[in-house]
């Protein structure tokens, strides 16, 4: 999971689909559709250790977006195949809008979303 989010964060395109699982992977992913990616909150995990070959990950991600802050909380399906971990799939939490719907303005003075402590004008901000 934090290596995806990792991939998701340099717009590494290759890892991302070699880290999909073929059932659900997409043809290709434009590398200018990725999002900004700023932080990653792991909630909980369900197995997904060396002996299991499935694994659940519930995640808030953040990202900033046109100087708005985008948040993504999904719960995420992976399974091992030949030793190799794949996304296979996941759902948006209901009790948290999809991440294009849940934007608001992040303001110079505020502090900035990736979480470094500093303010957003001195930090991502413009």
């Amino acid at each position: 999971m934090r290596s995806r989010y990792t991939a998701y964060v340099v717009k590494d395109v290759g890892y991302l689909l070699r880290t999909w699982h073929p059932s659900t992977r997409p043809a290709d992913l434009d590398p200018a559709t990725i999002a900004d990616w700023q932080s990653l909150q792991i909630i909980r995990t369900e197995k997904g250790l060396a002996t299991d070959n499935e694994g659940i990950v519930e995640f808030i991600a953040t990202a900033l977006s046109q100087q708005k802050i985008l948040s993504l909380h999904e719960v995420s399906r992976f399974v091992k195949e030949d030793g190799h971990w794949f996304y296979v799939d996941g759902d948006i939490k209901k009790n948290s809008p999809p991440a294009a719907h849940a934007a608001k303005k992040a303001g110079r003075n505020d502090p900035c979303p990736c979480g470094s402590g500093k303010k957003f004008k001195k930090c991502c901000g413009p």
